[in-house]
């Protein structure tokens, strides 16, 4: 059973909610980024999120986006961030997401991305910028490996959620606001 899963039907019994923490791979170095995710699990975080930078994040608000750019300036790579992931799952079992661009994944190999995924023990991936339509892209290779690929609705997914959400895969992700990442004095949107 994916960690995700297992995850959820635990919290259920418990009559609990998920928390879901965000933090970028290798802003302030890949070391700290362990400790960070140590530290959130301790603190009481049920799964967490790596965002793995990338030079244009345009779904990013900019506290995302100088996360992303301390962390290439430190030289964080796609690889070593699935060794932080393989260094973790000795320490810890919370399920882990890498959130990342679609661009990512096809500039590393898709089949070899899922793969390393698999063997390092990454639960699931989240792709802001690829749209539903295009999930085949991907989805073989995820299901192959026992990742989830995570779905997201918003504010203007309307009609399509119905769809997004029958594939979904551990969660859907619901974006609550449009636009890129950051502080807003209104984030509710009626779906």
């Amino acid at each position: 059973m994916n960690r995700i899963d297992a995850t959820f039907q635990g919290l259920k019994k418990q009559g609990r909610k998920a928390l879901i923490p965000f933090v970028t791979a290798g802003d302030a170095g890949l070391d700290t980024t362990e400790q960070l995710v140590l530290q959130l699990e301790s603190a009481g975080a049920n799964i967490i999120e790596l965002g793995v930078p990338f030079s244009d994040p345009i779904a990013e608000g900019p506290v995302i986006q100088e996360a992303s750019v301390r962390s290439l300036k430190n030289g964080t790579k796609l690889v070593d961030i699935f060794h932080l992931v393989k260094r973790l799952r000795k320490k810890t079992q919370i399920p882990l997401l890498l959130m990342l661009y679609i661009n990512s994944i096809f500039g590393f190999g898709t089949e070899r991305f899922f793969q390393l995924c698999a063997e390092c023990g990454v639960d699931g991936v989240i792709v802001p910028d690829m749209p539903f339509e295009e999930r085949d892209e991907i989805q073989a290779f995820a299901d192959r490996a026992g990742v989830y690929s995570i779905r997201m609705v918003a504010p203007t997914s309307h009609e399509r959620i119905a769809a997004i959400a029958s594939s979904a895969q551990g969660f859907l992700y619901c974006v609550s606001s449009t636009g890129v990442t950051g502080t807003r004095k209104n984030v509710y949107h009626r779906f």
